[in-house]
């Protein structure tokens, strides 16, 4: 009985290696065309030129992006013989219909991150952009403000250092608020907190008592005034009532004169020897 062979042959063995060697370099060589396909290698470009001051952040590969999605891609970035840097941009010409002769190009600087090439065309139905086109950028860098705002904050800072200082006219004046408090919590308040100094406030202690004083005296005779008041309405009272008595018997002596005269008329009209009729009262 033979035995079995530890390595068997595998029948046509080459010419299946030859088949999955081909197989994987058929699916490479698929791989990197999809990938030239997807990145645009084999779409008709249209050139465009844009100059800028620096090109600090820009790589080649970058996108130029048109209302957030990328429309071209940077191919070549160099120095122009006018000193500004020119970057070279290929956008497929699918997506060039969204540059117009108005477009506007800009390049942001982030605090963080790399720089970001945009466009943007506020009126759609202006010229279409020509192939080769040259245009400025407008470069909006937030980084270039930090050297100023670390300046400014370096001023803010020496600003409340002087302000905290022990010899500042901050500290000056919230010792005077901590003794001013101080004084209010003592034995005379606010009257000694205003006044200062405790003679002036011995002072004004000494005028307010005589005030007191003075009030009182003052509330005194204002009662005796009252009194005084009351009897001269008692007096009043009086002589009205001896008022109305006199004018009562005024006229009871008026009333008894006009019977005497009528007495007499009387008598001067019946006296039979009298020469004359009227009689005459000494």
């Amino acid at each position: 009985m033979t035995e079995p062979s530890a390595n068997p042959e595998i029948p046509h063995a080459e010419a299946k290696a030859a088949g999955l060697l081909l197989l994987t370099l058929l699916l490479v060589l698929a791989f990197v065309g999809y990938v030239m396909q997807a990145r645009g290698v084999f779409d008709d470009n249209q050139h465009l030129l844009l100059v800028a001051e620096n090109a600090e952040g820009v790589a080649v590969g970058n996108d130029l992006s048109f209302s957030g999605f990328p429309i071209g891609r940077v191919t070549r970035i160099e120095l122009g013989d006018d000193g500004k840097a020119h970057i070279h941009i290929d956008v497929p010409l699918r997506d060039a219909r969204w540059l117009r002769s108005s477009s506007v190009f800009t390049l942001e600087r982030g605090v963080v991150g790399g720089a970001r090439l945009r466009a943007y065309s506020g009126v759609l139905d202006d010229p279409q952009l020509e192939d080769g086109a040259r245009r400025d950028v407008l470069i909006g860098d937030a980084a270039s403000g930090v050297s100023e705002l670390v300046a400014t904050m370096h001023k803010l800072i020496d600003n409340v250092a002087r302000l905290t200082a022990e010899e500042s006219a901050l500290s000056a004046t919230l010792a005077n608020l901590q003794q001013f408090s101080a004084t209010l919590n003592g034995r005379h308040g606010a009257l000694g907190a205003l006044l200062g100094n405790e003679r002036d406030v011995a002072r004004v202690l000494a005028a307010l008592e005589e005030s007191r004083a003075l009030l009182v005296d003052a509330r005194a005779s204002l009662n005796k005034l009252d009194a005084a008041l009351v009897d001269v309405k008692a007096i009043t009272g009086n002589a009205r009532a001896a008022s109305e008595d006199l004018d009562a018997l005024r006229a009871e002596v008026d009333l008894n004169l006009r019977k005497v005269s009528g007495m007499v008329d009387e008598l001067n009209r019946k006296w039979p020897f009298a020469r004359e009729r009227e009689l005459k009262l000494p």
